[in-house]
């Protein structure tokens, strides 16, 4: 027979959550009073934040991916300086063209033959804006062993963070969320404030 002793407890094995006094006196669960919360289960995601923040940042592609991307590849394999131009305007956010920094990278390229420590530079102001892994010693090597597999990642990279790379687009031809994040991965904005 059970106690009518209201500060009496129950064991620990008998301990249940506490929910309103009409709800202990029904066995079934399926006819539980809606103001009755469920246990939360210990490995639960909770709800409204995202599973990925304690992850690091990564590349969107490998370094050797760059057969994903077949004109790219072909373009770049031939005139380094066309996809450079390309990443370098939307990493400088404008403030050169494409034809200038292009131009620049060509020049080094044709006179010292060190086209890609300008490229190396860009690539770890990039590394820097979306907060991928930071080495500058690898990103310079990155960039001297193989120029163009470097200059097809950051371009996919951009095209990942919703960039439109076509050529002759340029940074004033994309989308006004994309030049106003630079391609940033921001957390939405939720309108208004908890109303219930």
């Amino acid at each position: 027979m059970a106690s009518s002793v209201p500060n009496e407890k129950a064991p620990p094995s008998e301990a249940q959550p506490a929910t309103n006094p009409q709800a202990t006196s029904n066995s079934d669960p399926s006819k539980a009073p809606a103001t009755a919360y469920p246990q939360q289960q210990p490995n639960q995601y909770v709800v409204g934040v995202p599973p990925q923040q304690g992850q690091i940042p990564m590349w969107s592609t490998g370094l050797f991916d760059c057969f994903d991307d077949l004109p790219t590849l072909i373009i770049t394999a031939f005139a380094p300086c066309v996809t450079f131009g390309q990443v370098a305007e939307m990493v400088d956010r404008g403030q050169n063209s494409c034809l200038v920094l292009g131009g620049l990278h060509a020049g080094l390229l044709y006179f010292t033959g060190l086209g890609c420590l300008l490229s190396a530079y860009f690539r770890i102001r990039m590394v820097q804006m979306y907060n991928l892994p930071n080495d500058p010693v690898i990103n310079i090597l990155v960039h001297l062993v193989c120029e163009p597999c470097a200059l097809c990642q950051e371009y996919r990279e951009l095209q990942a963070h919703g960039f439109d790379m076509k050529l002759g687009l340029g940074w004033k031809g994309q989308s006004p969320e994309i030049q106003q994040t630079g391609g940033a991965m921001v957390p939405p904005t939720v309108p208004g404030g908890m109303t219930r």
